[in-house]
């Protein structure tokens, strides 16, 4: 918010836009031509824009049970909004500014802005939309609710309302959790695999182990069988891949020898 406030639109029309894109988001009860938030710095910015159009106005503050509110009157008769792009980014940005927020980076990507009915949901589906970023509306406690569900459409929307910073910001947390929850998946699987691996050493051990203690079944084994069987009691922690290079096999037929190993132990 910090980074949208202070930067008011050049133009007229479009300081007009941010104005009425915060009084899409206030209460249904507020009179049209008048919005209310309940950020300071949204009704600051609000005020600034009256006074660079030459028309008088100020925030009231509004005490609420949950928190304060507002409210600046907007008086009639101000420019008149253009449908032209630069016109929607200043509607979104007025809004967002008003009671817009966007996930920590490092949570899925999730943009949202109450809106006070759903003909001001629309009207800022449509700004999305001309700007090529893909939105929706869902309802919350009987309000709409503009939302922008995905990484890309998230950045572009930050970028639409001139929060490059943000967007900056929102990119760089959104690697890092990328890359974490890359590192996440790579240590699973490895513990998962090394998990396995620990398991079917244990079971071949203790088939190997059984097989010699009971020479009869041991000396019915065929010879290939009690080579595999010596390798692995011989080396109890190692993998595949060392025990059939000391058997000069390759690693598919050291895995048959050793489960054939553990299907006789079991009979």
């Amino acid at each position: 918010m910090a980074e949208l406030a202070p930067h008011l639109p050049p133009l007229p029309h479009c300081r007009a836009a941010l104005l009425e894109g915060m009084s899409l988001t206030g209460d249904p009860a507020v009179a049209p031509g008048g919005l209310e938030t309940p950020r300071a710095v949204a009704a600051r910015c609000a005020v600034a824009i009256l006074h660079a159009d030459g028309r008088s106005g100020h925030a009231v503050r509004v005490r609420a049970p949950r928190r304060a509110h507002y409210r600046v009157d907007v008086p009639s008769g101000g420019p008149i909004v253009t449908p032209n792009n630069c016109c929607r980014r200043s509607r979104l940005r007025g809004a967002f500014l008003a009671l817009g927020s966007v996930n920590r980076p490092e949570r899925p990507p999730h943009l949202e802005i109450p809106v006070r009915d759903s003909a001001a949901a629309e009207l800022l589906l449509g700004d999305l939309g001309a700007l090529e970023v893909p939105a929706s509306i869902r309802m919350r406690r009987l309000r709409p609710v503009v939302t922008v569900r995905s990484a890309t459409a998230v950045g572009a929307a930050l970028s639409s309302i001139g929060a490059q910073g943000g967007r900056l910001a929102y990119e760089q947390g959104r690697v890092v959790r990328d890359v974490r929850a890359g590192v996440n998946r790579t240590i699973n699987a490895e513990t998962a695999n090394l998990r396995r691996t620990v398991d079917a050493a244990v079971r071949q051990l203790d088939a190997a182990e059984r097989l010699c203690a009971d020479i009869g079944r041991w000396e019915s084994l065929p010879p290939a069988l009690r080579a595999a069987a010596e390798l692995r009691r011989a080396h109890p922690d190692a993998s595949l891949g060392p025990l059939a290079e000391h058997a000069g096999i390759s690693r598919p037929a050291m895995a048959g020898r050793l489960q054939r190993l553990v299907e006789a132990a079991r009979q």
